[in-house]
């Protein structure tokens, strides 16, 4: 009965060992880096979709969702 109880514990104390290590921050790990800030959004001229800026198909001073509906404009 007694070396099931020194048993329990020695299990029980690896176990919190283990879980003890895993939340400790690794010395050579990444810090996470901040979220850029969003893009804006404009709506196609021609079907109203709203495309972020970087994805935009300009003809002028009108942005488009792509260059068919650019030519089409």
């Amino acid at each position: 009965m007694k070396y099931l109880l020194v048993f329990v514990v020695v299990i029980v104390g690896l176990t919190l060992m283990k879980k003890s290590h895993q939340h400790r921050e690794i010395p050579g790990a990444r810090k996470p880096t901040k979220p850029t800030p969003p893009e804006p959004m404009y709506a196609c001229r021609q079907c109203g979709v709203h495309v972020p800026q970087s994805r935009c198909v300009w003809k002028g001073d009108n942005p488009y969702c792509c260059s068919e509906h650019a030519r089409l404009g």
